[in-house]
């Protein structure tokens, strides 16, 4: 008789559960821009989103260990500044495929049980060359550690989706505010990372950015983002038209191409079961409710995100 396992393999790969596979299709011409990832360094264009990745899952880290190994502004992080343990149920992120080198622009950003990280990308020179602000993960794999901020980051979910502004996403927005004024005075784009909620508030950053000001050279680079429609609606801006990219697991339950709440902002590039990627998702909601663990940043793990973005532009 076939294991559990096996069965539910079969049933997520049987063609009645399965959509057809539409043509990849071209960059459309109505594509959000993305010209603020073109003004990074040239040998940083394609490792930098990988970076974002792995600085993202680092951020997390260093938010959960911050009593016992506090941050400070001017700290270098590389590859070599990967934590050995934290607590929670989650390993520490392995950044040794952190390719750039970045400086800590300022002191963690900590309040209402918001937390990030603003990132200097450095040339081999030591200038900064890019801004890059991360939002701390959903605190579940430390709810134990923090059971407050796990209810709080139920609560910045409500506001994500629905355009209500709880305490931690006004601090967000006031973070993102600072980080654009020292983009601005050193002449860099500036870009926002996150997964899941913290993928929603980077999008909603950089929302905020550029209602504020039309001519902010600013964007996102999100994982598996979820829906902040209403929120970005609120700041007057048209959702599919923010500046950014965000990478979608099509096998993603939550937040996914066939989820009811899917995230439709800026452009969608969606991640297949086989590795592959295009501007159209494959599989149906039944399959993706088989895979739970494709909605996690380390599902991403492996992937060449920034090669796989320059082809599909490229195309």
């Amino acid at each position: 008789m076939p294991s559990r396992r096996a069965l539910l393999g079969f049933l997520a790969a049987a063609p009645w559960l399965t959509a057809p596979r539409p043509a990849e299709a071209a960059l459309p011409a109505n594509a959000p821009k993305l010209d603020f990832l073109d003004q990074l360094p040239e040998t940083n264009r394609i490792s930098f989103i990988d970076d974002a990745k792995l600085l993202l899952g680092w951020t997390a880290d260093a938010a959960a260990v911050a009593d016992r190994q506090p941050l400070h502004e001017g700290d270098i992080v590389d590859s070599q500044s990967g934590f050995k343990t934290v607590p929670g149920f989650a390993p520490p992120t392995d950044i040794r495929g952190v390719a750039g080198r970045y400086r800590l622009l300022a002191p963690p950003f900590s309040g209402h049980y918001y937390y990030g990280l603003i990132f200097g990308l450095l040339n081999p020179a030591g200038e900064v060359r890019a801004v890059l602000i991360a939002s701390r993960l959903c605190r579940l794999p430390v709810v134990l550690h923090e059971p407050g901020g796990l209810g709080s980051d139920a609560w910045t979910d409500v506001g994500l989706m629905t355009g209500f502004r709880p305490a931690s996403l006004k601090a967000a927005l006031t973070m993102a505010d600072q980080a654009k004024a020292e983009a601005d005075r050193l002449g860099v784009p500036l870009i926002a990372t996150g997964q899941s909620q913290a993928g929603g508030t980077a999008q909603l950053q950089v929302a905020h950015l550029v209602a504020a000001d039309s001519k902010a050279f600013a964007g996102f680079v999100t994982f598996n983002a979820a829906c902040s429609r209403a929120s970005i609606r609120h700041v007057g801006l048209d959702p599919a038209r923010v500046p950014g990219v965000n990478f979608a697991k099509d096998l993603d339950p939550l937040v996914g191409p066939h989820s009811n709440v899917s995230n439709e902002i800026g452009l969608q590039i969606y991640i297949h079961a086989d590795g592959t990627a295009g501007l159209k998702p494959r599989g149906s909601y039944l399959a993706a409710a088989l895979h739970p663990r494709e909605h996690f940043l380390d599902s991403f793990n492996g992937l060449p995100l920034g090669r796989i973005l320059a082809q599909i532009r490229a195309s």
